[in-house]
């Protein structure tokens, strides 16, 4: 029967993984499914958002995981092969020794020494390393116990304490089983047959090959499963230490010689963005970070060099604005000044030999008869033509330089021109000036009366309108007029301002005058719905108030 004994972890498959191995298996596991799920499940990602924003975060996570599956399933295998060669060893131990209590009772027993044979048991009872320890007869009865304790006890192989065995064929039945009993505890049981010699056939009448009796014992395990507990918990101490202490050597090695680099990059690129275009990296190694800081660093120098070229072109282009605006104003001036010297020779010249030639046709009137009525009829003529010439060489002067401008201001030149141009033309005119009350800079005046002469002129050749208002105000330190008519109205968008339309040029024309000054001059019209014209100009210093 000796050679057919085997450890109770090749027969007992119940007993193959231990709760310890099966919480390392679990843990691995655990590490396995969350590697494989998580990316699966992008919807529970909020949870680990804070983590999953760092890149740190996610590189040492990176590390953890496979070193707990790795080690932590290398752990659990050792621990696994560390209890079985534990158990089995046990497992050998114990079925020695309680062969070698069942060679001391055959000894005793064969020289009819029960007294001896009991004293045995006793002993082996006071030492405390078995729980049981009997001696059964071939019916299951206990025969011999330490203290005689359970003596006459009646064994039954259907006890479930008994199935690992029993319930295999005899020739399968290992030496010894670990066994849970009622109380929790686990325990070895092993069971060594007192086997039938020729010696025992002078008092026993049995077959040789059927044992005499079965001894029977019982060997806690708490003392070995504490042992096995405590090296489970300092291998786990050591694997989470290896995982702690590699994970802080690697974050350091890596913050040192990538993620040091990564964020020195990231601020540059923020810096970047908020234009600072002249910062510079060193590229250190040449790595793809080193890579990248070339091509940043390169980015840089294109990026500043454009910067360079374009404001040498907006300086430029200031510069000839600025020049242009200089020859705007010297232009204005000069056209201003020759319309005021051209009104003024044609009110003293023009006006003078206008008004000695109505003198001479009166004169002439008189000196001719009364009755030469042919005569009569052509001087009449004649002084009708010269009142309308001197009418029309007034209204031209009046075009060039309104004397109401220079001695009235803005409102009144306006209001003067306007009357006038829209007389016998059926056009309601309507004037609101009750929030303009001042007087402005005269170059000022000069431009702004040419911006509305130039939207009256083109609400009258263009808009067919029935009704213009022209609206005058002062606020906080800014002139803004309106004019506007219940024409047709046009696109805005139609007319190019690039001078070559007639209606283009006007409108440039208007806008340069308003940007001379600082100011703005916006259109808004649309087919069949009329045009307002709004200019708005600042005024520094503010207006002259009247007298």
């Amino acid at each position: 029967m000796a050679n057919k004994r085997r450890s109770h972890f090749d027969t007992c498959c119940p007993y193959r993984f231990s709760s310890y191995g099966s919480f390392c298996l679990s843990l691995v596991a655990g590490f396995v499914w969350l590697l494989l799920d998580y990316p699966m499940r992008r919807e529970e990602r909020g949870r680990f958002a804070v983590i999953l924003s760092s890149v740190q975060a996610k590189v040492t996570l990176g590390i953890m995981l496979p070193l707990f599956i790795i080690l932590g399933g290398v752990t659990a295998v050792q621990l696994l092969r560390h209890r079985t060669i534990v158990l089995n060893s046990a497992s050998i131990m114990d079925a020695n020794f309680t062969k070698v209590i069942e060679q001391s009772l055959r000894h005793e027993i064969m020289e009819s020494h029960f007294d001896s044979a009991q004293s045995l048991l006793d002993a082996i009872g006071r030492t405390g390393q078995f729980h049981v320890v009997y001696l059964l007869n071939t019916e299951g009865r206990v025969i011999f116990a330490p203290n005689s304790e359970g003596v006459g006890q009646v064994l039954s192989n259907e006890d479930p304490d008994c199935q690992p065995c029993h319930s295999l064929e005899e020739e399968e039945r290992p030496g010894s089983v670990v066994v849970t009993l009622d109380s929790g505890e686990r325990v070895f049981r092993s069971m060594i047959p007192m086997e039938n010699t020729p010696e025992c056939a002078e008092c026993h009448q049995t077959e040789e090959d059927e044992p005499l009796a079965v001894l029977l014992t019982d060997t806690p395990l708490t003392e070995l499963e504490a042992s096995l507990r405590a090296d489970f918990w300092e291998n786990l101490l050591w694997l989470a230490s290896a995982v702690v202490v590699t994970v802080i050597v690697v974050n350091l090695a890596l913050n040192q010689l990538v993620l040091k680099r990564i964020k020195l990059l990231g601020q540059a690129l923020a810096g970047f963005g908020r234009g600072r275009h002249n910062v510079r990296l060193s590229a250190g190694d040449p790595d793809e970070i080193g890579q990248l800081v070339d091509v940043f660093n390169e980015m840089g120098r294109r990026v500043e060099a454009e910067e360079a070229e374009n404001r040498a072109l907006s300086e430029d282009l200031a510069r000839q604005s600025a020049l242009r605006g200089q020859l705007l104003e010297r232009l204005i001036t000069a056209q201003e000044d020759e319309r005021k010297r051209l009104a003024r020779e044609i009110h003293d010249e023009l006006g003078q030999a206008m008004g000695g030639l109505a003198l001479q046709a009166e004169v002439l009137q008189r000196l001719v008869s009364p009755d030469d009525e042919q005569a009569q009829a052509q001087l009449s003529q004649m002084k009708a033509l010269i009142t309308t010439t001197t009418d029309s060489m007034y209204d031209m002067i009046l075009a060039l330089r309104p004397s109401a401008l220079d001695d009235l201001g803005l409102a009144a030149a306006l209001r003067a021109h306007a009357e006038r141009t829209l007389a016998n033309t059926g056009v309601q005119f309507e004037m609101d000036a009750g929030e303009f009350n001042g007087r402005l800079p005269s170059k000022m005046e000069t431009a702004l009366y040419r911006l509305f002469q130039e939207a009256l002129s083109n609400a009258i050749r263009h808009a067919n309108a029935k009704h213009i208002r022209i609206r005058l105000a002062l606020h906080q330190g800014w002139f803004e007029g309106h004019i506007e008519d219940d024409g047709r109205g046009f696109d805005p968008n139609d007319i190019h301002l690039t001078g070559t339309a007639p209606r283009g040029l006007g409108l440039l024309g208007m806008k340069e005058r308003a940007a001379q000054f600082g100011g703005e001059l916006q259109i808004a019209s649309q087919y069949g719905g009329g045009t307002r014209v709004s200019i708005r100009i600042p005024v520094n210093p503010p207006p002259q108030k009247h007298s």
